[in-house]
């Protein structure tokens, strides 16, 4: 019964090059088979030797789009959603984007930067993502989707971080915000032809794993975690 309900879930590491233990976590669950897909980020920080140990897992690899003001912060926003939520509209709408011609135009340099952050993807592990998510899930901000979406198609990558059906899981600040933005690029998502899994829930959502566990819908269940996290490590590695 248990083997039966654990495939109908997709256990997914983010943050893969966030640091030396998020790295030394994700190994260490991806050997032991615990995990199908790694999230990494392509700018992040790695040891010597660590892309092919991840490669040699067999884990499906994502890329984890970072916005350029993410990469200075990755240390300080830490499961404060207010905070994140302000130092994101702030750097939407008055951002140091490096766009030239127009330095407020945060669309544009979004695109450029993520192009680039799948290039490097591709140079790493010497192959296209196989999936498409993103730190603190800012893909899903209805200015950024479209754009995912369309790097999705120009680099022939089949699957992006969603939820055709929905989200499971208890309902936070965060779940309540993206499930907004989620139905807001629905329709988007729906033209797209790109594929998701049919729901999506992250760790510190679901609460009670066992009641989790009993009412898993039909279909298949993302689940994203953050196995530098020990609460987080032994729920997985158990």
């Amino acid at each position: 019964m248990l083997h039966e309900k654990r495939r109908k879930i997709v256990l997914t590491a983010d943050d893969f090059g966030k640091s030396e233990l998020a790295n030394r976590s994700i190994l260490k669950l991806a050997k032991l088979g615990k995990l199908d897909r790694v999230s990494v980020m392509s700018d992040g920080i790695f040891a010597s030797g660590e892309i092919k140990e991840l490669a040699a897992t067999g884990v499906k690899l994502d890329i984890h789009f970072e916005l350029i003001w993410q990469k200075r912060r990755r240390n300080l926003l830490v499961d404060n959603t207010l905070r994140q939520g302000v130092v994101f509209f702030v750097n939407y709408i008055w951002g140091d984007w490096p766009v030239p011609e127009n330095p407020r135009s945060s669309a544009r340099a979004v695109r450029l930067e993520w192009n680039e952050q799948i290039e490097k993807f591709i140079k790493i592990f010497g192959r296209t993502p196989d999936g498409i998510s993103s730190h603190e899930h800012t893909h899903f901000f209805p200015a950024y989707f479209g754009i995912a979406l369309d790097l999705a198609r120009h680099f022939n990558i089949s699957f992006i971080r969603f939820g055709k059906k929905g989200f499971v899981g208890g309902r936070n600040s965060v779940s309540f915000i993206l499930n907004v933005t989620r139905w807001l690029d629905r329709r988007k998502f729906l033209k797209s032809g790109v594929k998701s899994s049919s729901y999506f829930a992250s760790l510190d959502w679901l609460g009670n794993m066992d009641y989790f566990l009993k009412n898993i819908p039909d279909g298949k269940t993302e689940v994203a975690c953050h196995p530098e996290r020990e609460e987080e490590f032994e729920i997985i590695e158990k």
